[in-house]
């Protein structure tokens, strides 16, 4: 067995043994420094440098992080796509403007795919996964489909999409378009507004995760 060589040093007249102290230094430092080649891998240079490989990915983020998340990303130089809009609320009679996002909870992203660049993704503080993880294949967003998703909102009129006026809860229904085209979903709420929107559960290999809002004109109905 090797013997772990012992780093001492005098502090007050006492000699101190701080091998541990220094090896978890050290073992930081090498964390960082991984953690950074992997954001890395990850950002925009990277995207621009090799757009043919780049492709589109969607975060699964915590709660309420959005803006939080948005901003490391960023931070790091990665693309992230996160569309927001405006929501008239009444509250004690009054009408309130708030800025929310479109998809709460989730997150597009466009990187170089690796591994390194995928750890690089998930190393941010509030990231809980990307979508299709426990797949061992994340989902892939076709450029097309981000291109709607974003002509959709961020016109400053939405177009008028015809929807199935006959949508309910416990309907299934195949995402045809945005982000989410290709997979099947089931229906848990539908509100009924200028630009009708679903609430939906989507179920991934035995795994189920919720879209709390999604143009209802994104849906067909099974």
């Amino acid at each position: 067995m090797m013997m772990r060589h012992r780093i001492t040093m005098m502090h007050k007249g006492v000699k101190l043994d701080v091998t541990r102290g220094l090896e978890k230094i050290a073992r930081n430092r090498r964390e960082m420094e991984e953690e950074e080649a992997n954001r890395s891998a990850a950002c925009v240079d990277r995207v621009y440098a090799m757009l043919w490989e780049a492709r589109w990915y969607c975060l699964q983020i915590k709660k309420d992080c959005e803006s939080s998340v948005e901003n490391a990303l960023r931070a790091s130089r990665i693309e992230a796509f996160m569309p927001r809009e405006l929501v008239v609320e009444v509250r004690r009679g009054r009408k309130v403007e708030r800025v929310i996002p479109c998809f709460p909870g989730y997150m597009l992203v466009r990187i170089v795919p690796s591994a390194a660049a995928f750890l690089g993704l998930k190393s941010h503080e509030n990231v809980v996964d990307i979508v299709g993880g426990n797949t061992g294949s994340y989902h892939v967003i076709r450029d097309a489909d981000v291109d709607v998703f974003r002509r959709f909102y961020q016109q400053e009129e939405t177009p008028r999409i015809a929807v199935d006026k006959t949508m309910k809860d416990g309907d299934r229904a195949d995402i045809v378009m945005g982000p989410f085209a290709g997979f099947m979903c089931v229906v848990t709420s539908v509100k009924w507004c200028r630009q009708a929107k679903a609430s939906v559960r989507i179920d991934v290999q035995g795994r189920a995760f919720d879209l709390a809002s999604i143009p209802l004109a994104f849906l067909k109905k099974l």
